[in-house]
């Protein structure tokens, strides 16, 4: 694992180093985009099991995907106490801002239902989605927001992907550059935003790194692997476990 917040993040590896990381990755995709995605979007998350968490927990896919992506991941999570909800973000080429009101009737619904604050976890675009909801939206009930492989800035893979979102995720894009000019610092003291500096999709990995927010370098993990590797999910526990004593703390 790399240091927290280390901006640079750049990749040190050797030969099986990187057969490592392209072999999880592809079984980690093979799992959920081409198993879990076409069969399962509807499928409904578990309850949760363990000890009551003083949060509930949005998940948000990423750009491609549905809300299947997250079946896997949040089975730990409802093991750890948390509920959890999981929603489609469509249309699935579309204006991100678009996806806003979606996301904004979900973190509300959610939190009347389990009479908690809600953290907002998103998954590649995802993340910015959830950014961008809460520009909108700021008055939600939303604690904190976790980004995994979120490209902050864009990234240079933007430019083989088709749709108005892949375009808004291009480096340097208009779009972007107006979410990040909107965000005061005590909004992005509410973000954790855990990258890894193996990310296959984001590129360069630096532009995963949002200032002001907390940021977590991984190394040795692809981008869809985030989804499903222990340690990654151990941060986003981590994360949550630190949001929560906040709360506690009225913080």
């Amino acid at each position: 694992m790399a240091a927290n917040g280390d901006p640079s993040a750049e990749r040190r590896t050797t030969a099986g180093t990187n057969i490592a990381v392209w072999a999880y990755e592809c079984a980690a995709s093979i799992l959920l985009l081409d198993l879990y995605q076409p069969w399962r979007s509807a499928a409904p998350l578990p309850a949760p099991s363990g000890p009551a968490r003083p949060v509930a927990v949005l998940l948000l896919h990423g750009y491609g995907c549905n809300r299947a992506f997250w079946l896997r991941f949040s089975r730990h999570l409802a093991d750890a106490g948390y509920h959890c909800d999981a929603i489609n973000l469509a249309p699935i080429f579309g204006d991100i801002d678009d996806y806003a009101e979606t996301i904004a009737n979900a973190a509300q619904r959610l939190a009347e239902r389990t009479r908690l604050p809600v953290v907002i976890i998103g998954h590649s675009m995802g993340g910015i989605a959830a950014r961008a909801c809460l520009r909108r939206f700021p008055t939600l009930p939303v604690a904190h927001t976790i980004t995994l492989g979120s490209p902050h800035f864009g990234t240079l893979h933007a430019r083989h992907g088709i749709g108005h979102n892949v375009r808004q995720m291009s480096i340097g894009s208009e779009w972007l550059v107006a979410l990040a000019n909107s965000e005061k610092d005590a909004e992005r003291a509410r973000i954790t935003s855990i990258y890894t500096a193996h990310d296959n999709v984001v590129y360069p990995v630096r532009t995963s790194v949002l200032p002001g927010a907390h940021n977590i370098a991984l190394d040795g993990l692809g981008h869809v692997s985030l989804g499903t590797h222990p340690r990654s999910r151990a941060l986003v526990l981590e994360t949550l476990e630190r949001v929560a004593q906040g709360l506690r703390h009225g913080n």
